[in-house]
């Protein structure tokens, strides 16, 4: 009987077994999975997939730490401290960064076996350029190994130096294919339409971001002068508001759309240094680019005295930043990394016109036109002013060095501040703040929100990756914990 009652279950498994593959047979592949894919139709997705991923939720958050933006309610309380904010804040910022990683190298493996120069150049850019932000926010990350899941299921971490120094061996090989034959497919690429010549600027202008941020200042001087050359070549996210299709609204617009009061920038240092005035002087004017990163709450109807410019011109007359596209790489940055380098390696009045050529690019009206010519129509003069700066402006008692400090350290404190306003939105900020912490050459140059232990000064690893890398390196330091570059 026992020996029948056995046979019987065997039988039962393997009819089981049988209808169990029939069962599944067809649905052995994920839907959702990139399975096959060829140039044309990865070029696009991985342009979009970019393009979140440097604009979305974990920009918010950096946002608020630096005290640009303000988390008014709900769990958004709890991110303006910024030692209260979990590993799982950042399980979508690391994936998103690593998913255009990984379609990078697949559009890479496509475009060489096509022998498409242009398209595999285009390829390696973007995965350098997802490598140098991972670095820039993280410090030591998998970027050797990451995207090849095959070859490398746990991908080793490499020293944050080590991606920088691998992420300008790319940009230098995408330069190289971008020159080369083929083409990049015109119609889906959504920023310049194929044209190879401003993707290489593009590259340059990243080379010289990330020699920026590893300290190299020869080399960021000379490949930002290769960078954008004019607003004609500026690169910006192409995002819109409610008059799209949802899929291509601004994700802080969404944000505020969906999640209605949860963020503002009610009491922020960024609204105090631009829109009540903490940057002007006889020689600046905030108010218009004030207004191009601001609101009052009254437009959105939030109940804050302000948040951040959400709205569109069919609303109250103004285009603001968060309502729309997005700067991602700008012959604004250019001028700004130029002065920089400039200023730390042949002192202030070597800088200085170089400066001055930024703030006349502010005080253009092509260049400004876009934040707001209703709202400044009865100013005077219009569009605020950004008027050129003296040697004698950064010297003891000049208009930018009232405490007496040395003249670079009062240049560099108006640079950093510059940055921190024309950062307002973009990940440069707050790697602006990781970089100089340690450095005594920048003065304080914003204040964060007080009550709160420590600094901002870091990323810190997700939960994700902590739970499934098994070589993830130990403890994951702390967000007041420099980053190694910096320590």
């Amino acid at each position: 009987m026992k020996k029948l009652r056995i046979v019987n279950i065997l039988i039962l498994l393997l009819l089981l077994t049988g209808s169990c593959k029939k069962y599944v047979e067809g649905y052995e592949k994920d839907p959702n999975g990139l399975l096959e894919t060829n140039i044309e139709q990865i070029t696009q997705g991985i342009l979009l997939e970019q393009q979140f991923a440097l604009k979305d939720e974990g920009l918010r958050t950096a946002m608020i730490w630096l005290n640009q933006a303000t988390g008014s309610q709900r769990q958004f309380l709890s991110f303006n401290n910024w030692n209260s904010v979990g590993n799982n804040q950042f399980d979508g910022p690391w994936g998103q960064l690593y998913t255009v990683i990984s379609e990078a190298r697949v559009m890479e493996d496509l475009a060489d076996k096509a022998g498409n120069e242009k398209s595999r150049g285009l390829a390696k850019l973007l995965r350098a350029w997802a490598g140098g932000e991972l670095a820039e926010l993280w410090g030591d990350v998998p970027f050797s190994q990451a995207g090849l899941p095959d070859q490398f299921p746990d991908p080793k971490y490499d020293a944050q130096a080590d991606v920088f120094a691998q992420v300008q061996s790319l940009l230098d090989e995408a330069i190289v294919d971008l020159n080369g034959a083929k083409i990049i497919y015109g119609d889906k690429d959504i920023f310049f339409s194929g044209d190879a010549s401003k993707w290489i600027k593009v590259a340059h202008g990243l080379k010289a971001r990330f020699y920026l941020a590893a300290g190299d200042y020869s080399n960021a001087k000379t490949e930002a002068a290769m960078g954008p050359s004019s607003t004609d070549d500026d690169m910006y996210a192409k995002f819109n508001s409610y008059v799209a299709p949802r899929g291509q609204w601004n994700p802080t617009f969404q944000f505020y759309w969906e999640r209605d009061g949860y963020m503002s920038a009610e009491n922020s240092y960024g609204v105090q240094i631009t829109m009540n005035g903490g940057r002007d002087n006889a020689k600046t004017y905030e108010i218009i680019r004030a207004y191009y990163n601001y609101a009052p709450g009254s437009w959105w109807q939030s109940g804050y005295d302000y948040d951040l410019n959400v709205m569109i011109a069919d609303w109250v007359g103004t285009n603001g930043k968060f309502g729309g596209p997005m700067e991602l790489v700008t012959y604004g940055e250019m001028l700004l990394i130029q002065a920089e380098a400039e200023a730390r390696t042949n002192g202030v009045a070597a800088a200085l016109p170089i400066y001055n050529q930024y703030r006349t690019l502010l005080d253009n009206d092509n260049y400004l036109g876009h934040w707001g010519p209703v709202l400044s129509s009865n100013l005077t003069p219009p569009y605020g002013f950004y008027l050129p700066y003296d040697l004698t402006d950064f010297q003891a008692g000049g208009i930018e060095n009232q405490d007496n400090v040395s003249e670079l350290q009062a240049f560099l404190r108006e640079l950093f501040e510059e940055r921190y306003v024309f950062f307002i939105g973009d990940y440069q900020a707050f790697n602006d703040y990781a970089r100089s912490f340690n450095d005594p050459d920048v003065p304080q140059y914003f204040q964060l929100k007080s009550g709160f232990n420590g600094q901002p000064l870091r990323f810190i690893y997700p939960q994700s990756e902590i739970d499934s890398n098994d070589n993830f390196p130990g403890e994951a330091p702390k967000v007041t914990v420099p980053l190694p570059m910096y320590q």
